[in-house]
């Protein structure tokens, strides 16, 4: 009986010695090289939080947060469909000059007459020299064959005061300049998705490899249960025990890898590139994040975000429409000046002249030019109710634009408050999650070495186990949500323009 005992605690103690070191007690990686371009690193300063920068091994191309960001901006629909509104306004904008500035317009004309035999008689003076005399000259009549008329005109014409035209104008420069601020709006939108989409995947890429990690602790215990059992140690039910908690680990690291695609996917989506391309983020998460002062985040909001300035514009270019609606009642001066020059050639043959030596068909041409000018004063005394109509919905959208603009300073100044509340909520966890995921790494450390020594109970691991992987994802996401947080506030605030 003791050989046997004797036999049994050996085989004991080598499967102690020989089983494989737990992922736990893995000491922190070497520190990573310094930061390039807008790329986040976070060197750990305890073995707990090294898992934040641990090297990720996924296939894929390496992107950084500025690639994917000017990526999405090149190729990002909604940036694209936003740029096309902006230079639709900037038209609109550009041509409504045309009720301001003069314009010119010129044109040529060529007409070709051949005349019937009633109506090409016409008189013409032909030239008879003679020695004594050599300007002297007859009038004839004969019959005109054809007529050739080439003119040439150039009209200039202009509002000299015209209030509508005055109102319109600076009605659509309102609006373009709100179109320029909703597609600054637009684009900080989509660098606010890409950057939410950016952690998203590197938060599935880490709980991904705590999920591996996991499961490959999972299987160590396995092995080392089998091993236990076959020298008697355990009971077969530990052993149970440890297949099911490996199969439960093995289910959760499939999900987590099919998740690393499907966010990988979102991101390219975003970004503007094929799905199926695999994009790696370079980044590590960091926990450095600075929490500002609220009130004065929704004091910069409503001060500087493009979408409040955008409402600002829109109620700017609703009180141009009122001015230029009001003006509608006041004289119009317009004017214009016009001049035309016009060469007639016209073939005369038949000619009934009794001087000898006259010629019996003659070319004729000659020049005329027309000078026009107009100056017109209109002033409406009752257009059909038109202009009262005007200006009550100019003044209906004025109250639409200031109302959206008070109701767009609530809702900016509910979002900034939500998103520091959020960020705020997110910097607490941090810190919390890090003493966790401490508490449960020496929990793990001491309930299995109270199971080697036989004072624990199986389940009191396993339950160990399972508190040190949640704990592991508890702060994964705890850091990821508090980057997303972050670059919510960011683009609530609108202090960065892209």
């Amino acid at each position: 009986m003791n050989r046997k005992h004797s036999w049994t605690l050996m085989l004991v103690l080598a499967a102690v010695l020989l089983r494989p070191a737990t992922p736990a007690a893995q000491p922190p990686p070497a520190s990573p090289p310094p930061a390039v371009g807008d790329t986040v690193r976070f060197t750990p300063s305890t073995p707990v939080e090294s898992l934040l920068v641990a090297p990720i091994t996924v296939p894929g191309e390496r992107w950084s947060l500025a690639q994917a960001i000017q990526t999405a901006l090149n190729n990002n629909a909604d940036v694209r469909a936003a740029e096309a509104r902006r230079r639709q306004a900037s038209g609109s904008a550009l041509s409504a000059w045309s009720g301001i500035i003069p314009s010119l317009t010129t044109g040529a004309s060529y007409t070709y007459i051949k005349p019937d035999k009633t109506s090409s008689f016409v008189g013409v003076t032909i030239p008879t020299p003679t020695g004594a005399n050599p300007d002297s000259s007859v009038f004839a009549t004969g019959l005109a064959t054809n007529i050739k008329t080439g003119a040439i005109r150039a009209d200039l014409t202009s509002n000299i005061l015209s209030g509508p035209a005055i109102g319109q104008k600076k009605r659509l420069d309102h609006l373009r300049r709100g179109s320029e601020l909703d597609e600054q709006e637009a684009r900080n939108d989509v660098v606010f998705r890409v950057k939410q989409q950016y952690f998203n995947l590197l938060k599935a890429i880490r709980l991904a490899q705590v999920a591996a990690q996991t499961e490959q602790l999972a299987r160590d215990e396995e092995s080392r249960a089998q091993a236990l059992l076959q020298v008697g140690t355990v009971a077969r039910g530990d052993l149970l025990k440890a297949r099911a908690r490996r199969a439960n680990t093995q289910v959760d690291r499939i999900r987590a890898d099919n998740q690393v695609l499907v966010q990988s996917a979102r991101l390219a989506q975003i970004v503007g590139v094929d799905p199926t391309q695999r994009i790696v983020p370079e980044a590590a998460l960091d926990l450095q994040v600075v929490l500002p002062d609220s009130s004065d985040a929704i004091r910069q909001a409503v001060t500087t975000r493009p979408l409040m300035e955008s409402a600002r514009a829109v109620e700017r270019a609703a009180h141009s429409g009122v001015f230029g609606a009001q003006t509608q009642r006041l004289p119009v001066v317009s004017g214009s000046v016009g001049v035309s020059r016009a060469r007639d050639d016209q073939t005369i043959e038949d000619i009934d002249v009794a001087i000898a030596g006259a010629p019996s068909s003659v070319d004729t041409q000659h020049y005329a030019t027309e000078w026009q000018g107009q100056v017109r004063l209109s002033l409406p005394i009752f257009t059909g109710l038109q202009t009262e109509g005007d200006i009550r919905s100019a003044k209906g959208a004025l109250l639409e634009a200031e109302s959206q603009r008070r109701q767009r300073e609530v809702d900016v100044a509910a979002q900034v408050q939500e998103a520091w509340l959020t960020l705020r909520e997110a910097v607490q966890r941090i810190d919390v999650e890090r003493e966790g995921l401490a508490s449960a790494e020496e929990d793990y450390k001491f309930s299995k070495g109270r199971y080697d020594l036989g004072a624990g109970t199986y389940l009191d691991l396993l339950t160990a186990e399972v508190n040190l992987a949640n704990a592991r994802a508890r702060l994964i996401e705890a850091v990821a949500d508090a980057r997303i947080a972050e670059a919510n506030l960011e683009f609530t605030t609108g202090v960065k323009q892209y």
